[in-house]
């Protein structure tokens, strides 16, 4: 491992497994979905880990967003916490949809303005989260499946809703009109699983072999797809730094890939060996990090890359 790498194995299975980092705050976030949930407050330096345990009752956690003030927790158990970074105080709410019954919040996103949150259930469902009063507007989602709200990621004019689900498929939700249009991405292996926007254009990540992206012009919904080397697979993680877009993918040793979605030149950053099977990615003004779940039952890790040309 070079100096431009750092790493930390949770070597304890107190942890359970890690599903999900994010950055905010001067730490490095790790949520790991436990009953309760479980979030690791982990300074950059990786020399010190401060558990935060939820009550009794929120668990399951599944996704973490940050939004320049508070972090913000999607529990399995229906439950959304905001969390403040300096104290490590808390507030819980259960999130209820029109059904009456609490949600399992899946996959979290702030965009600079809103908070959303996408959810397991039949159908699946957007919510539209009030970050001052907790208050949540919900979209009902009626192509999506049981099991199915896998990512999310906003433009301007609308959210993108990445589904787990065959045939594969985008739901694009107008900000403003609610207007549902769905893309059919095919039944070839077309599952969703990550998402990001880089300014011009939405990219999703794919749970295939090799290792997929799925492009998506957001002003007309064309889209196209880029494949990457053989052995490479399903891409778990997907972020944009400001330059270049990361990929962290399903494997054994673990591997990042970095992508420049103008030239489409790539790097690829193979992981330690004890690190495997990337979950989620998160950056920071320095570093990309990567959680990694391993194997059920085993501990999970952490793993931070120094992003080339830049200052920690």
């Amino acid at each position: 491992m070079t100096q431009d790498e750092l790493s930390l194995v949770f070597r304890s299975n107190e942890h359970g497994n890690a599903h999900a980092v994010e950055t905010g705050g001067g730490s490095v976030w790790v949520g790991c979905c436990k009953s309760p949930s479980l979030l690791l407050n982990v300074s950059p330096s990786l020399d010190e880990v401060v558990p935060i345990r939820f009550d009794e009752g929120i668990g399951g956690l599944h996704d973490l967003a940050f939004d320049g003030q508070h972090l913000w927790v999607a529990h399995a158990s229906g439950h959304l916490s905001r969390v403040d970074p300096a104290t490590g105080a808390m507030e819980s709410i259960r999130v209820k949809g029109s059904t009456g019954r609490p949600p399992f919040l899946y996959a979290l996103h702030f965009d600079g303005q809103d908070l959303w949150a996408g959810t397991y259930t039949e159908p699946g469902r957007l919510f539209r989260i009030d970050r001052d009063t907790l208050a949540c507007a919900e979209t009902v989602l009626p192509v999506a499946p049981n099991h199915a709200v896998r990512a999310l990621v906003a433009t301007e004019e609308a959210v993108f809703v990445a589904l787990y689900t065959v045939p594969g498929r985008v739901v694009v939700v107008d900000r403003q009109s609610g207007r549902q249009q769905t893309l059919e991405l095919g039944d070839d292996n077309m599952l969703c699983t990550s998402a990001a926007f880089d300014g011009k254009r939405v990219w999703i990540g794919l749970d295939t072999r090799p290792a997929t992206i799925l492009c998506v012009d957001p002003a007309t919904l064309d889209f196209d797809t880029v494949s990457f080397h053989t052995g490479s697979s399903c891409v778990r993680g997907l972020l944009f730094d400001g330059q270049s877009l990361w990929l962290g993918l399903y494997t054994e040793p673990g591997e990042l890939i970095r992508f420049d979605p103008d030239t489409q030149d790539v790097e690829r950053h193979v992981m330690p060996e004890e690190l495997f099977n990337v979950r989620d990615l998160a950056a920071d003004a320095g570093r990309v990090w990567a959680v990694t779940q391993n194997v059920r039952y085993q501990a999970s890790g952490l793993y931070g890359l120094r992003i080339s040309g830049r200052e920690s």
